[in-house]
């Protein structure tokens, strides 16, 4: 999206910035998951509700970078 403001034109980027936020977000939480569970395999205790609640989030995400990229 262009602004223009008199002579000049702003370009908003605001949509890419945050497709590129939501990606490394989705990034970022499944790192975290497969931590947890490496962790946990060591320990033999699984933190079943963290993973539930990150597991949430990363189809949360997804969702809606599907429907930022149509």
């Amino acid at each position: 999206m262009t602004v223009r403001i008199g002579s000049h034109k702003i370009y908003c980027t605001r949509k890419r910035d945050h497709r590129t936020y939501l990606w490394h977000r989705i990034r970022d939480l499944r790192n975290e998951i497969i931590d947890d569970v490496l962790i946990a395999e060591k320990s033999g205790r699984m933190p079943v509700k963290a993973l539930k609640e990150k597991a949430k989030l990363i189809k949360k995400y997804s969702r809606r970078l599907k429907l930022l990229n149509t």
